[in-house]
């Protein structure tokens, strides 16, 4: 898929939301001075709103679904492609309650910008290099 039909199913579900009351993050706080912030949602409206905008929600790539049994050995394959390649600080993060894809991190705990530079112009040689075995 492109970026514009990424964007695209995912307007479309941020649409669902907030026809069911879930607003966009709309700025607080008046007069445009100053910082912006967001506004959380109550949580039972929240939860309301995806519940009713669930068949919209665009799906993760399936190499990264939590739904998929073979999705851990494909991003654990990932993270030893990136270090291979030099990705000194590259992590698989552990999926959180709810969370419907696993993760890579990049930068360990100081940020390394190296690391996230050389991770993210890589990670898509070894997505596909593992795909393809």
């Amino acid at each position: 898929m492109t970026n514009d039909e990424i964007n695209e199913m995912y307007e479309t579900y941020n649409q669902c939301l907030g026809e069911h009351g879930l607003p966009k993050g709309k700025p607080t706080g008046g007069d445009g001075a100053g910082p912006v912030q967001e506004q959380r949602p109550d949580p039972g409206d929240e939860a309301a709103a995806e519940a009713a905008c669930i068949g919209q929600k665009p799906l993760p790539p399936w190499e990264y679904d939590i739904a998929n049994p073979e999705s851990a050995d494909f991003v654990h394959a990932v993270v030893q492609c990136l270090r291979d390649k030099g990705v000194k600080y590259v992590d698989e993060e552990p999926a959180t309650p709810g969370e419907d894809r696993r993760v890579l991190s990049f930068g360990g705990p100081n940020n390394d910008s190296e690391s996230i530079t050389k991770g993210l112009n890589l990670v898509g040689t070894c997505e596909k290099e593992q795909a393809h075995k």
